[in-house]
């Protein structure tokens, strides 16, 4: 008898002796297989994203904000600066039953940070206010532009924390053009400004 048969007839012999252990040890797999694959998860929380940054009052209510960030975007002139805050406009119930997104954002940039006080009717300041919201087929993007109102800026000379306040009118801004009635847009943020 060669080697080869000698494997064939132990194996016969393990599987004519042992039926009831290679049974057992498939349970034991089994078992083992459905232990570890199948596990229950704590329950999902939904994260509500709030920076602690600031609020905002908009339309005649009151948002905390998600995010605010300031940027120094000229890197020869530090007093250059870059804010981008955002909103969100949904309130508790809708953000817990995954509303799609209802977004506020404000961009304003400055190209010198040459004073504390920036009166919208005397200067001309870059900005743009958009609601954007995801759940609207019709009306997705809307934006705006501020028509009266000032952006008060407590600037951080050499580095960190840096305060902004506004209180703004704004109105629709629509292929180039102004149109509907004016809307209080007001709020306060802090972000930090590194070099």
């Amino acid at each position: 008898m060669y080697l080869g048969e000698q494997s064939h007839e132990t194996m016969k012999k393990i599987f004519k002796s042992t039926p009831a252990s290679i049974a057992a040890f498939a349970a034991v797999i089994a078992a083992w297989s459905l232990a570890t694959g199948c596990y229950k998860n704590p329950e999902f929380v939904n994260p509500v994203y709030d920076c602690a940054c600031g609020t905002v009052g908009f339309n005649g209510s009151d948002y905390s904000l998600k995010m605010a960030e300031a940027v120094v975007p000229d890197s020869l002139e530090p007093l250059s600066r870059s804010y981008h805050i955002v909103a969100d406009l949904r309130t508790a119930e809708e953000v817990d039953a995954h509303v799609p997104a209802h977004d506020l954002t404000f961009r304003f940039s400055f190209d010198v940070l040459d004073d504390d006080v920036y009166y919208v009717q005397q200067e001309e300041i870059e900005h743009l206010v958009q609601v954007i919201n995801q759940g609207d087929d019709i009306f997705a993007v809307q934006d705006f532009k501020a028509t009266d109102g000032s952006i008060v800026i407590d600037r951080a000379l050499s580095g960190g924390p840096e305060t902004v306040d506004f209180s703004l009118t704004l109105r629709k801004w629509v292929d180039s053009t102004l149109v509907g009635l004016p809307i209080e847009f007001t709020g306060a943020f802090t972000s930090n400004i590194e070099f």
